[in-house]
């Protein structure tokens, strides 16, 4: 296997905050829009609202809907490829990791990470799963450097994010000095402030909680950790423009073309990008 090219380097606990890569760009010095700024919107799975999850149709009506990225889920199959799936089994309850690669696209249409990265619009949140206990080290590390092989073959100005709910992925991602932001996934957590400090403590970028667990107070104690917060799945619209507001950094949705549309209605504008180009990155 070709190793990337992984020289770039990441916070480590003891580095500040503002050392943490940034998977979006700076603003530019220019003039800026008047109004409040729109949160990165992200395609859940691609426009899985109107395209099968997952795929590369999925992503491709994203990018035409004006999502500014897309989030999608790799899983490693039992002759160590990987495929994308949000499930570990699929619909006849076929194990994933218990599966070789070809013997899955006999029963299912499981698409490639590197396809899905020719197509995938601006940034691409690429979420890591593992089968949390059973899963073993070597599987996780394998999952790692193969997602980080196929990320290195794109252009240096795709940009990607590599969030996971498993901590161990999120502290091999530390161990092994990936130079992309990463992102801690939680869903009903007794104690958010404990998740922010383990977010934080991995070098997160950012925080990604269930959208009904974001409130004010969230997002300020996330803020003075150095973290942004990035919520899912987030399809009530009106919610959204509330969660606007409060200063999420994303919204991940299934429907990205309605989610900018309610939001520009709402008022909020897009972020002018280095260089001055308006709306999705990259």
């Amino acid at each position: 296997m070709t190793k990337p090219d992984r020289s770039t380097s990441v916070p480590t606990l003891a580095e500040p905050t503002a050392a943490r890569p940034n998977p979006v760009e700076a603003p530019s010095p220019g003039p800026q829009p008047t109004g409040p700024i729109m949160p990165l919107i992200l395609g859940h799975r691609g426009a899985s609202g109107d395209r099968v999850e997952n795929t590369l149709a999925a992503f491709i009506e994203a990018g035409e809907q004006g999502a500014d990225g897309v989030e999608l889920d790799v899983r490693l199959t039992a002759d160590q490829q990987l495929v994308l799936s949000h499930d570990r089994e699929l619909g006849d309850g076929t194990r994933i990791d218990r599966t070789s690669a070809a013997a899955l696209r006999k029963l299912a249409p499981l698409e490639s990470l590197p396809a899905a990265l020719e197509v995938a619009p601006g940034v691409v949140n690429v979420e890591v799963k593992s089968d949390e206990a059973s899963e073993q080290l070597a599987r996780r590390i394998a999952t790692i450097e193969l997602v980080l092989d196929d990320l290195a073959r794109r252009p240096a100005t795709q940009r990607f994010v590599l969030s996971s709910f498993d901590l161990d992925i999120l502290v091999l991602l530390t161990q092994m000095g990936v130079g992309h932001p990463t992102a801690y996934l939680t869903m009903g957590v007794p104690r958010p402030d404990l998740a922010l400090d383990v977010a934080s403590s991995l070098g997160c970028t950012s925080y990604n909680p269930w959208y009904p667990e974001v409130d004010e107070s969230l997002i300020a104690a996330a803020a003075d950790r150095g973290l942004e917060v990035w919520t899912w799945t987030v399809n009530d619209f009106d919610h959204a423009v509330n969660l606007a507001h409060l200063g999420v950094g994303a919204l991940i949705t299934d429907h990205p073309g309605a989610m900018r549309a309610h939001l520009a209605a709402a008022g909020f504008v897009d972020r002018v990008l280095d260089g001055g180009d308006a709306g999705a990155p990259g």
